[in-house]
């Protein structure tokens, strides 16, 4: 199971918001808010497509996400 670091950038004021609405998605772990504009989280898939896909349904649902970052990403135990 592909598991990915990733961080989050908000518009200035929205983090509250966006980050109450990544607490709902299946698959996803926040840490907290870092900074005012930038969320701590980890999100994990079936597939190494599947975080991709994840991150780009971020990007286009939930207004105030500026970019999803990612620090780090591990598929080792994924079979190709």
């Amino acid at each position: 199971m592909p598991i990915a670091g990733v961080v989050i950038l908000t518009q200035p004021g929205k983090s509250q918001s966006v980050l109450k609405q990544l607490k709902d998605l299946s698959g996803v772990t926040t840490y907290g808010i870092h900074k005012e504009n930038y969320i701590i989280t980890v999100m994990e898939g079936d597939s190494l497509e599947d975080v991709k896909s994840k991150s780009e349904q971020m990007m286009s649902s939930i207004p105030g996400i500026i970019g999803v970052y990612p620090s780090y990403i591990n598929v080792e135990d994924q079979v190709d």
